[in-house]
């Protein structure tokens, strides 16, 4: 029974590593994408007066789309930028179900925030709701980020789950004092 665990663990593992290559390799292709439509623009409007139609527009999509893929990576990983002022105390009392809780707390927060973005996904698309300039379908914009903030929510509770079930010791994180 415990092979059979092993081998469920590394299939989830596996999974994961590829959920989160995946999603570093679009975020990297989505902010090079940025940048180079922001140095076309720059060049277009200072040198030839003549800027891009609509790249502030597809800048700001694009970002929405990077900010989703990097928060999928860093909650597969665990690895957010944490401020502890208080919990050393409380995390002293019982440190694994601090863990837990926390873990939890931050599944259902990013559940919710899934939850609003697949919600309003499904608005502009009932009501056709389009951007400004480029008169885009919101929708494809909208979902595709309410997409990987269920990828993001995924990719966090596999995370949670092989840290949970790994039976190797834990090394504690070096905090700056």
């Amino acid at each position: 029974m415990n092979a059979d665990k092993k081998i469920g663990q590394s299939g989830l593992r596996s999974a994961l590593t590829k959920l989160v290559g995946f999603l570093e390799v679009l975020a990297g292709i989505v902010i090079a994408t940025m940048m180079v439509l922001t140095f076309i623009d720059v060049i277009g409007r200072y040198v030839f007066n003549e800027p891009i139609f609509g790249a502030s527009e597809i800048i700001s999509a694009l970002l929405a789309l990077a900010i989703f893929a990097g928060l999928g990576v860093a909650n597969a990983r665990d690895d957010h930028i944490v401020v502890e002022l208080l919990d050393q105390r409380i995390r002293g009392l019982s440190p694994r179900f601090y863990d837990i809780v926390i873990q939890l707390f931050s599944i259902g927060v990013m559940a919710l925030i899934a939850y609003v973005l697949l919600d309003m996904a499904i608005e502009t698309w009932h009501q056709n709701a389009r951007t400004y300039v480029l008169e885009m379908p919101l929708f494809w914009i909208s979902g595709s980020v309410s997409l990987l903030a269920l990828v993001s929510v995924v990719s966090q509770v596999l995370g949670v789950y092989l840290k949970l079930t790994d039976p190797t010791p834990k090394t504690a994180k070096a905090h700056p004092t």
